[in-house]
């Protein structure tokens, strides 16, 4: 289960970003978070036999590429893997009286159950869309990508103005440009729209 680590620059300008105006330091404990996250990723990936081509860290978090196709239904464990992981964590973590810690692996595991490509709630979608009929599957993707490009933009817009009226939160920003540059590829390339091929999991 060897991969290579790539580093976007968008997590080097996001994370120094960050650190400047995080004035509360929620920087670490949402760090925590994320790692479990993509642990949980890693450990369903292993179990269920697949393999990690790479992990791409970039300013929305960790997505890590798989290296060999999983089917349908073990995909989409594999996306669920990672939320379900979170709030294990959260229940765990308010169990011993730390809300901080919880209240991250909290908002972290539910804003990824959304069914927006790329988040796990979407790769989780689009891993089922496959087991539908040919023309079922390509309608659904069609749907899905198109619903996830206009929640890209509106993240971006709700955390452009967010970040306008507060002066020191860019994380609703920078995630929704990162979810919008993500779909580039598949806006240049309808047919992409059709096929369901790429093993991402965030």
């Amino acid at each position: 289960m060897k991969g290579r680590l790539l580093v976007s620059p968008s997590f080097y300008v996001f994370w120094a970003v960050f650190c400047l105006l995080d004035t509360q330091n929620i920087l670490p404990v949402f760090a925590l978070a994320a790692m479990l996250h993509e642990l949980g990723h890693a450990a369903a990936i292993a179990c269920l036999g697949g393999s990690i081509r790479c992990v791409r860290l970039h300013a929305a978090g960790a997505v890590i590429m798989q290296g060999t196709p999983l089917s349908g239904g073990r995909e989409c464990v594999v996306a669920l893997a990672g939320p379900v992981t979170g709030l294990l964590a959260a229940v765990a973590f308010a169990y011993f009286r730390q809300p901080i810690e919880a209240g991250a692996n909290l908002v972290l595991s539910l804003f990824n159950l959304l069914p927006i490509v790329p988040l796990d709630g979407g790769i989780a979608v689009r891993s089922l869309l496959g087991l539908l009929p040919p023309t079922a599957a390509r309608v659904g993707c069609r749907i899905l990508y198109g619903s996830s490009v206009l929640a890209a933009f509106a993240l971006a817009v709700f955390g452009g103005v967010l970040l306008w009226q507060t002066g020191s939160n860019p994380a609703g920003l920078s995630v929704g440009i990162c979810l919008l540059g993500s779909h580039a590829d598949l806006l240049r390339d309808a047919r992409k729209y059709a096929i369901i091929t790429k093993n991402e999991i965030g």
